[in-house]
């Protein structure tokens, strides 16, 4: 059980805790959500003689990791939690709103480890015998391990991440050469071309990036030729099995030029082609271009 403590008016009065095995997710319209149900004894300040009452009004935090600072805060209230002599315990749960690129920071650190995380808190309390409010901090953080099998199976499949998969794609600009980047102009085109639904001309740009960067190689077209000159220092298996799996992918953008417009044959790019022709395209190009 975690727990730390603060100081209302120069005196340990107020308890936090929380244990770890408590931590819930949630997801909340899509946003993947911490619940913390924390534990709160709230105890007079002062000397029992003289006993200084008080009220919690507001409970705040922010959420940290070691290994890459703080990743979330929260704000609790209005609470309306007044001091008592008796020990027992208030139950509040705490809502930690968080975006998938945070989750997915933390889990690429966490690693298939536990999950470690320090709390730290803030309160405002309200002195009715000074009639004054009065901000007060927790004396450290809470220190929560989370058993890593607790995290996966209580908080990150309830988050549905595995419906929506963030994938960090880099286009190597900085080691890339003037072809590369003339081609990948061509995919910053067809973006906008998804952007203003126009997705038959996302297919016809992708086509155009890897075609330009064929020619600029000597080749007349990405087509099997080509992607084995790309992979020529590859391992014959390795090489036979990325210039058929690129080819193809060529094969499938070059649809964009292709549509017919009137024929019982026609057929339709439609938002959920040109989604898929971006993506492998951003993948195709971190992959093969040269990173210096």
């Amino acid at each position: 059980m975690a727990e730390v403590s603060f100081n209302i008016s120069s005196s340990q009065a107020l308890k936090v805790r929380l244990d770890p095995t408590d931590l819930r997710g949630q997801d909340v319209a899509g946003q993947p959500v911490l619940r913390l149900p924390l534990k709160l004894q709230l105890l007079p300040s002062g000397q029992p003689q003289t006993p200084v009452q008080y009220t919690l009004l507001r409970l705040a935090g922010s959420v940290l990791s070691n290994s890459i600072g703080e990743f979330a805060s929260f704000e609790s209230g209005p609470l309306v939690e007044t001091s008592n002599s008796a020990v027992f315990d208030r139950h509040v749960d705490v809502l930690v709103a968080l975006d998938r690129m945070r989750v997915k920071r933390f889990e690429d650190v966490r690693s298939g480890a536990n999950a470690q995380l320090q709390i730290s808190l803030s309160g405002l309390v309200w002195l009715p015998a000074k009639h004054e409010f009065e901000r007060v901090y927790s004396q450290g953080p809470l220190q929560v391990i989370v058993p890593k099998s607790q995290w996966v199976d209580e908080v990150v499949s309830r988050w549905g991440l595995s419906h929506v998969k963030l994938i960090e794609i880099a286009f190597p600009e900085s080691s890339a050469g003037e072809n590369y980047r003339a081609a990948y102009s061509r995919v910053e085109a067809a973006e906008r071309h998804f952007a203003n639904g126009n997705y038959k001309d996302v297919l016809v740009e992708l086509w155009s990036a890897f075609e330009g960067l064929a020619k600029s190689q000597g080749c007349e077209k990405p087509d099997q030729q080509y992607f084995a000159r790309l992979f020529a220092d590859s391992h014959p298996k390795k090489k036979e099995a990325a210039k058929l799996a690129l080819d193809n992918l060529c094969d499938f953008f070059h649809l964009g030029r292709h549509q017919p417009n009137e024929s019982p044959d026609t057929f339709q790019i439609l938002r959920a082609d040109a989604r898929f022709a971006l993506t492998m395209a951003h993948a195709i190009f971190e992959y093969i271009t040269p990173h210096g």
